[in-house]
């Protein structure tokens, strides 16, 4: 595969290496050229290609958003990653930045220890660069054999049916804050049902991404604390940095509980731990599951746990509007997806499931 070009913009000489050292030891890409401000930055994206952009939320002159959203209105092949301070402020801006079109963020790295914090966003980024090239590869591949993409809508006929639902659980990765947000705009006061949500974030992020799909959806949506009752009609985001699972007991009304143990898959919060819960303590319930882009493999053992327990019935989100078809993919390989949606037939599909049946 290509090597990919990328054009690192922050306003810290400090950062803007540590940066580019870590988009080459990728051994992905090559950082061609770097930017002080967003008024370079498009300077430059005039002068030369770039394929993937790695952007300082913060800056002078012309701030992220403004650079992120002329970016995205002329080079809207070029693929953005935000970079972000820890911090209410900071987190408001990133899950904006997201909703316009941001691929990913990454935390900003500290400055004491260089190495450290480049081997870390190398790392990352590394994760970041493998999907960029497969889904280009893919595309190119698809354009060969197709004029068009039509939307992809499956149901594995055969599989299990379900007449209701009793929760819905949802699992997100990268591209998951605007996959989330164009799903549950649309959802209305009228939605009764409890839902849990795992999306992969640190800590800060998931209280002000509840926070922005609250204002944008007519149904409620909280950051998960220990303890808080699980009620029809609100939706709990699990918090960025713990995992939220179901607390043992026969209450009336079921609580989570928040956790700090080891991370699974890679992450914390884990769709697994969630899944897995859910399955144990509602042995026989109605469940429907709904995995949305991301990396990884996270939330296929608590699938296939829920679908051993539970009646359970998995949406996956299709590979072509996936931002990283990564998540779905395990799901769907491992033959326990029954739907295979686009993401704005989802919302409709969660509602008519919930309310008929499949």
């Amino acid at each position: 595969m290509d090597i990919l070009k990328v054009l690192v913009v922050d306003d810290s000489a400090v950062y803007r290496k540590i940066l580019s050292m870590a988009v080459e030891k990728t051994g992905l890409a090559l950082a061609e050229h770097t930017a002080s401000n967003g008024t370079l930055a498009i300077e430059r994206l005039q002068h030369g290609k770039y394929d993937v952009v790695i952007m300082d939320v913060n800056m002078p002159e012309l701030d992220g958003i403004q650079t992120l959203k002329i970016i995205s209105e002329r080079w809207p092949e070029t693929h953005v990653i935000m970079v972000s301070s820890t911090g209410g402020k900071n987190a408001k801006t990133t899950i904006e930045a997201l909703g316009c079109g941001a691929l990913d963020f990454i935390i900003k790295p500290l400055e004491q220890d260089y190495e450290k914090n480049m081997e870390i966003v190398a790392r990352f980024l590394k994760g970041l660069f493998t999907q960029i090239q497969v889904k280009r590869a893919g595309a190119a591949k698809t354009a060969k054999t197709e004029s068009t993409v039509t939307p992809v809508n499956t149901i594995n006929h055969g599989k299990i049916g379900i007449n209701g639902v009793d929760m819905v659980l949802v699992a997100s990765s990268t591209g998951g804050p605007s996959a989330l947000e164009r799903i549950f705009n649309g959802f209305g006061r009228n939605f009764y049902k409890p839902m849990l949500i795992v999306q992969h974030m640190p800590p800060d992020f998931t209280r002000v991404l509840a926070e922005s799909l609250d204002k944008k959806s007519e149904m409620k949506f909280i950051e998960g604390k220990d303890g808080d009752g699980i009620r029809a009609g609100q939706a709990i985001l699990a918090p960025g940095g713990y995992h939220m699972e179901i607390a043992k007991g026969s209450e009336a009304v079921k609580k989570i509980c928040i956790t700090s143990g080891s991370y699974v898959n890679g992450v914390r919060p884990a769709a697994d731990v969630l899944f897995k819960s859910v399955a144990k303590e509602y042995q026989g319930a109605r469940i429907l599951t709904v995995i949305l882009t991301g990396m990884g493999s996270d939330g296929l053992e608590g699938v296939r746990e829920l679908k051993q327990k539970c009646l359970c019935y998995c949406i996956t989100q299709s590979e072509e509007s996936c931002v990283v078809y990564g998540m779905p993919r395990s799901i769907k390989e491992a033959g326990l997806s029954d739907e295979v949606l686009d993401i704005d037939r989802i919302a409709e599909r969660i509602v008519r499931i919930s309310e008929h049946g499949s």
